[in-house]
């Protein structure tokens, strides 16, 4: 083959490596998609590479591989770091094969993560697949233990054998304390180790003719034969609380110590049924956690009285809306700056006829679980944007309405058609939609996640990254999603003001948002001490009880009607009070653009033209300058020229039409004017542009006074 005269000699003899390799090579950009493929993936997969160039490599997925394997592979590679391991796939012709690869992080010039490299370094014998896919299935990829599946097969084949003997089954339900706030601190790879240190030393507790699996996450299950485990001080159940309780050494250097609670049911006794022993099992487990960390609970029939079982509670949520049994509650979020209520979350709960109003935190896991938090997800969405246009049509003054969609319904590849359709039906605003997701679902299949919320900015809504700091995202790997603003998690909110660490991330959070340029809200927000430190460090919203609990629809409404808001304190003394001047010739237009700021908490200034607003930049500290262009006597780039020479800190922007776009463009290139707006402008781009110049004007004078 000719060489390539566009490519350099040694970035040819790379390109005829791959092209010649045996091996199959395949690399994709950041978000997924295949950008090359080399003939030997064309030949062991049968798509063309044309079909290869653009896809996502799910195409190869089969079903069989675990999906902590994809987890693992993408928190390591996300980490930056190389994974090796095995994944069962299918080609073109639906023939199932293993393949052990080799994929590897390209790093850009900035040193973030551009692309990704992927080489199989050997096919597995079609004759060893099948045991192999055949282990996978019923074993757990991270710990080696039985997984869900097959634990619950040999609790089934035991329970029948111990019914032939006469023998006593004991099932103990495990699951580690506060888990999360490991994986929070330790990241997925450290937290899986974590877990891996505690299967191996539950291994070592029990004996040969015992069971033992992991069910999922942190939860574990252990079956004994005929143990006799009825009492919470038994011996083994000590001995396993004292194991796991041992301090794990990490690869720092540090050590963390964890803690179990434990649930135990007995066969015969407690449940005749494989389902209904892990049932049993798992109500004496909440019985110990709310007993407090590293407790043992036995079951007590007692215990199940007013709960409802996993069968009941599955019967009934499937209907649950179609019953009418769903309500929603509002809790108002405000603005930092004017404390005005800005916007609202919508809050499912459930009121149940027989046992009353329902804690989300009851059934919400469980909905997720089983794939039924779908429909209420859905019902969710329609309720809420009902209700928003029944406060609009009531008079009430339009706000922001978020909703919580579920990671489950965030991959329903129809969830952009069905929010249309919403908003369709309802009359919404799309503006006024902010659909709230989670750092899970973000994350889950990255490719997927940004085609989807690519396709909900299409239509217009607001998208907010939900609980931020509690998963595994970084605002860098952020900047490739169309996020408009992140909901800081209450968990750093609730120690802002004494915890040094908290506080820290709390306020990079807000700065590298802004530079980003998302909105930053606060979550749980309890105390004027925590909302007085985020006012500081210029946090645009809040949510919390220290304004407001979550309220039903019509007492919403009534504190929207009183006009109730945040009283904010006034600048301390010598402190500058944020000062904004609009200039406009047309009253109109005066009248319009203090409509926008009235409530943001500026002092306004107006002037009928550019002299007038000269004479006012000198009597009063002016941080922020919007101008019109089409004045009479004076152009508005001719007066912010003259504002600049006169006022070098402040940020000048000027209104125009499109007729001005080259005179206007040529006076940003010159540095007199900061920033344009076409007109007519969007009231809530041009409030957030003032808000980010005051921000930018605010750390401007800290850095100059070395504060």
């Amino acid at each position: 083959m000719n060489k390539n005269p566009d490519l350099p000699d040694t970035q040819w003899l790379l390109y005829q490596a791959a092209e010649q390799s045996p091996l199959p090579i395949m690399v994709t950009d950041g978000g997924g998609r295949i950008v090359y493929a080399n003939p030997a993936l064309v030949r062991a997969t049968g798509y063309e590479r044309d079909e290869l160039i653009g896809a996502n490599p799910r195409i190869f997925r089969s079903g069989q591989t675990p999906p902590d394997t994809y987890r693992q592979l993408w928190a390591t590679l996300l980490a930056g770091e190389t994974w090796e391991g095995e994944l069962f796939n299918r080609s073109k012709s639906g023939e199932l094969y293993a393949e052990n690869l080799h994929i590897a992080p390209i790093r850009d010039a900035t040193g973030g993560i551009g692309h990704f490299f992927a080489i199989r370094r050997n096919p597995v014998e079609h004759h060893a697949m099948a045991g192999r896919i055949e282990y996978l299935s019923s074993v757990d990829a991270l710990t080696g233990l039985p997984n869900r599946n097959r634990f619950m097969m040999r609790l089934a084949e035991s329970m029948q054998e111990a019914a032939l003997h006469g023998t006593d089954i004991s099932l103990l339900h495990i699951d580690l304390d506060d888990f999360k706030s490991f994986n929070d601190s330790l990241g997925q790879r450290g937290a899986d180790r974590l877990l891996e240190t505690i299967a191996n030393r539950l291994k070592d507790l029990v004996r040969s003719n015992d069971v033992l699996a992991r069910l999922g996450g942190d939860k574990f299950a252990l079956l004994l034969w005929d143990a006799g485990v009825d009492l919470p001080q038994h011996e083994l159940l000590a001995r396993i609380q004292a194991g796991i309780a041992e301090p794990v050494e990490l690869a720092d250097g540090h050590s963390v110590t964890v803690t179990a609670c434990t649930g135990v049911a007995v066969y015969p006794r407690d449940g005749c049924t494989s389902d209904a022993l892990l049932q049993a099992a798992e109500v004496a487990l909440q019985s110990a956690k709310q007993a407090g960390h590293g407790q043992a609970r036995i079951f007590e029939p007692s215990a199940t009285t007013g709960r409802m079982t996993r069968v009941d509670m599955a019967a009934q949520l499937r209907h649950v809306a179609e019953r009418g049994e769903l309500v929603l509650h509002f809790q108002p979020q405000l603005s930092l700056y004017s404390g005005e209520i800005v916007g609202a979350e919508a809050l499912v709960r459930w009121r149940h006829p027989d046992r009353g109003m329902i804690p989300p935190g009851d059934f919400i896991p469980f909905a997720e679980e089983t794939g039924l938090i779908v429909p209420i997800s859905e019902w969710v969405l329609r309720a809420a944007c009902r209700q928003a246009a029944e406060w609009r049509q009531a008079g009430l003054r339009p706000l922001t309405i978020g909703v919580n969609l579920s990671a489950r319904h965030f991959r329903h590849a129809d969830l952009p058609d069905t929010v249309a359709a919403v908003l369709d039906e309802t009359a919404m605003e799309p503006r006024q939609l902010d659909l709230e997701l989670t750092e899970s679902a973000m994350m889950h299949d990255t490719g997927v996640a940004i085609r989807i919320v690519d396709r909900l900015k299409e239509l217009g809504v607001r998208l907010s990254l939900d609980d931020f700091g509690t998963g595994y995202s970084s605002l860098a790997y952020l900047s490739r999603f169309a996020i408009d603003r992140l909901k800081i998690d209450q968990s750093f909110v609730r120690d802002v003001t004494d915890n040094p660490v908290n506080a820290s991330i709390v306020t990079a959070t807000i700065a590298m948002a802004h530079q980003l340029g998302k909105g930053v809200v606060a979550e749980g927000v309890e105390t004027e001490a925590q909302m007085n430190f985020l006012r500081r460090h210029d946090c645009d919203e809040m949510q919390g009880y220290f304004f407001s609990r979550p309220l039903p629809a019509e007492e919403f409404a009534a504190l929207l009607a009183d006009g109730r808001r945040l009283e904010l304190a006034a600048p301390a003394a010598g402190e500058a009070v944020p000062t904004l001047l609009l200039v406009d010739d047309e009253p109109s237009i005066l009248n319009a653009l203090k409509r926008v700021f009235r409530n943001e908490g500026y002092r306004l200034l107006t002037a009928a033209g550019g002299r007038e607003g000269l004479e006012l930049l000198a009597l009063h500290p002016v941080q922020v300058i919007v101008s019109d262009q089409r004045m009479p006597e004076m152009s508005g780039v001719e007066f912010l020229s003259r504002a600049r020479q006169l006022y070098p800190r402040s940020i000048r922007i000027v209104l125009s039409g499109y007729a001005e776009i080259g005179t206007v463009t040529d006076a940003v290139n010159r540095g007199a004017i900061s920033k344009f707006f076409t007109k007519p402008w969007d009231d809530d781009d041009l409030r957030e542009e003032i808000r980010r110049a005051f921000r930018s004007t605010a750390e401007a004078g800290r850095v100059l006074s070395g504060t």
